[in-house]
């Protein structure tokens, strides 16, 4: 009898198996908890895009740009007062009546946008001890225009005012370092992560994987239970759909509103301050060189503003017409700066009108210095009704008539500037929106869901 062994056969490795829920009921909760986690950064995402985009443009609305202006503000109407105190020098009156009310109210503005622009530099220790010190020179600048005025006629009194004009030079420079600073700073607020049109990237992109997580619940339900749709998970579906689109159009939108407002809105408005400080400086500088007899000044400080930082070259009439009527400026400058990619009619009329006054204050300040006698005037004489007068073909006339239009401009250009960061703070119902729309999409698939768990007929 002979006898059999049975073959030895080699297992295999059993495989591991993935370990996903065996049985329907266990899939539709796994499917549950996989939706609440992929909605979660959708939901602080949508939170957070929509609190910190408020948060950023309502500083850069409240503080960061009116702190800005500010130094632009104070510069012009210090400069005003250095005008009134040159034009006051040259015609006469200046050892009996000082430089008189003009200065006073400019001075008085000065010393107020300089007490808000260190108010809101409070964060910033490098701003407040440079404005600090800004502080000091504006009083010293006024106790060398007093000085000024105790030296009656006389070359001391000359001597006195050339080096007030010097002082308010150096803090107009002062001013305008901060005032870049203040642009960086401004440029790097509006172009941070949360305000950026990119942060809908990562959003969009947390909300799309949710989106077809509810997707692919969607289709395994159909099929699991033959039939057609589940309207709650189509629901969460749609609302998940429309928050992202909600979302995504309400970061790019603020990334484009800051950029219009808080970009060129704020560049407009410096350069149209700018430009007024310029017509300032063009009137003062040229009272004292009449009033010196066009000595030269042998100074360190800086020169001031020119006609040429305000138009270069002056614009022909077609020119100033053609600006009037939208086109694009054909000369540099201030004025060209503010009026570059600006087709609006209560920017543009203001502004050609002051291009208008640029060429009669050119004129006259040329009449003014042609008349003046060589050795100088301090007690009116030719030349000085030109320089001083306010007839408009007189030179203190034009630059009125430029500051109008200017400050014209201005109203136009910060009223489209507050529009467009209000615009920019509105949230559009997203920070409300948003939660409720993802909560709503929350409660709809896990309803989904879980409603086919409980008809299938046990809980695990």
């Amino acid at each position: 009898m002979t006898s059999t062994t049975a073959p030895l056969v080699a297992r295999r490795p059993s495989r591991v198996r993935p370990r996903i829920p065996p049985s329907t009921p266990g899939r539709l909760v796994a499917l549950a908890l996989l939706v609440v986690l992929a909605l979660i950064p959708v939901f602080t995402l949508s939170i957070l895009i929509a609190d910190r985009s408020r948060e950023t443009t309502a500083d850069l609305k409240d503080r960061r740009i009116p702190g800005l202006l500010a130094l632009d503000q104070a510069a012009a109407a210090l400069t005003e007062a250095d005008r009134a105190t040159a034009t006051s020098l040259v015609s006469g009156a200046f050892s009996l009546t000082g430089p008189g009310q003009e200065y006073q109210d400019a001075v008085k503005r000065a010393n107020q946008f300089l007490t808000l622009a260190t108010d809101l530099h409070q964060h910033d220790p490098l701003a407040r001890a440079r404005l600090t010190n800004v502080n000091a020179l504006m009083v010293e600048y006024t106790i060398m225009v007093g000085l000024a005025q105790t030296g009656g006629d006389g070359p001391l009194s000359l001597a006195n005012v050339f080096y007030a004009s010097d002082l308010r030079r150096t803090i107009v420079t002062n001013l305008y370092a901060q005032r870049q600073a203040d642009l960086k700073d401004i440029r790097a607020a509006r172009s941070t992560w949360w305000v950026g049109a990119y942060v809908a990237v990562p959003f969009g992109a947390t909300a799309f994987v949710a989106l077809l997580l509810v997707l692919f619940a969607h289709s395994y339900v159909r099929r699991r239970f033959r039939r057609r749709t589940n309207p709650l998970l189509l629901f969460a579906a749609l609302a998940l759909a429309g928050l992202i689109a909600w979302t995504v159009l309400h970061a790019q939108t603020t990334n484009d509103r800051l950029a219009q407002a808080a970009g060129r809105g704020v560049g407009e408005q410096s350069a149209l301050w700018q430009a007024r400080t310029a017509v300032h400086e063009v009137v003062g500088t040229t009272a004292l060189d009449v009033a010196s007899g066009n000595v030269p000044r042998d100074t360190d400080v800086k020169a001031g503003l020119t006609l040429r930082d305000l138009a270069e070259p002056l614009p022909s009439p077609a020119d100033i017409e053609g600006v009037r009527t939208g086109a694009d400026p054909t000369f540099g400058g201030l004025v060209a700066t503010a009026l570059a990619d600006n087709r609006s009619s209560a920017l543009r009329e203001p502004g050609a009108r002051a291009l208008t006054a640029l060429a009669v204050l050119r004129d006259a300040a040329e009449r003014a210095r042609t008349q003046a006698p060589r050795g100088g005037t301090l007690d009116g004489g030719a030349g000085v009704v030109t320089l001083t007068g306010r007839a408009p073909d007189q030179m203190s006339g034009a630059a009125d008539g430029a500051e109008s239009a200017l400050t014209d401009a201005l109203i136009a250009s910060r009223k489209a500037t507050d529009a467009g960061l209000a615009e920019a703070a509105d949230d559009g119902g997203l920070t409300v929106g948003g939660p409720v729309l993802c909560t709503a999409v929350l409660a709809l698939a896990l309803a989904g869901l879980l409603i086919r768990r409980f008809e299938y007929g046990r809980l695990r």
